[in-house]
């Protein structure tokens, strides 16, 4: 006898033919995609996409990035990987560290034991100590002579200014000798 077809929709997995649905099913007799793949790659270096055909897709991009090493700056993307831009500038600026860097820590200064100037003409000789420039003793001025005051100006150093003391010229036919 002539049967009647009987079609009873199900929930079977099927395939909607695009590859940016995943868990694809069967619902109300179609073929129902389901949620997105995950196209993630992990990389900040690329910018991650679907197509339905052929579907998860990965493009480099030029994005600023950091390369874990702090001894670099201004990191990019090239070619999808982070690469690691110039050097930070480490110099602080003192005659009495040496500046490094360490590609985990950065910038770092030891304290040196260099020669410095402090500055002073009259501390002589400076050096670094514990980071700073550290004059030395003051210089000995006396010029032996009578007839000048000798002084430090931290400035220009040793001065020899004439003054009019009284003195001896080692002639014994004259007398009141001063300084002139």
């Amino acid at each position: 006898q002539g049967g009647i077809c009987v079609f009873t929709d199900n929930a079977n997995p099927c395939n909607d033919g695009n590859a940016c649905t995943t868990g694809d099913a069967c619902a109300v007799g179609v073929c129902v995609g389901g949620p997105p793949p995950d196209c993630s790659d992990g990389n900040v270096c690329t910018d991650d996409s679907c197509n339905p055909s052929p579907g998860c897709a990965q493009v480099d991009n030029v994005a600023a990035c950091n390369d874990g090493n702090a001894c670099t700056t201004n990191d990019a993307c090239s070619a999808g990987a982070c690469m690691g831009g110039p050097p930070p500038d480490c110099d602080d600026g003192n005659v009495c560290t040496d500046d490094s860097c360490d590609s985990i820590k950065g910038c770092y200064h030891v304290n040196n034991s260099n020669p410095c100037n402090d500055g002073n003409a009259c501390t002589t000789p400076e050096f670094c100590s514990v980071g700073v420039c550290v004059g030395g003793p003051l210089p000995d001025c006396d010029d032996g002579n009578v007839c000048t005051d000798d002084f430090c100006d931290s400035l220009t150093g040793c001065v020899h200014a004439n003054n009019s003391a009284p003195c001896n010229d080692g002639n014994a036919c004259t007398t009141n000798d001063t300084c002139a």
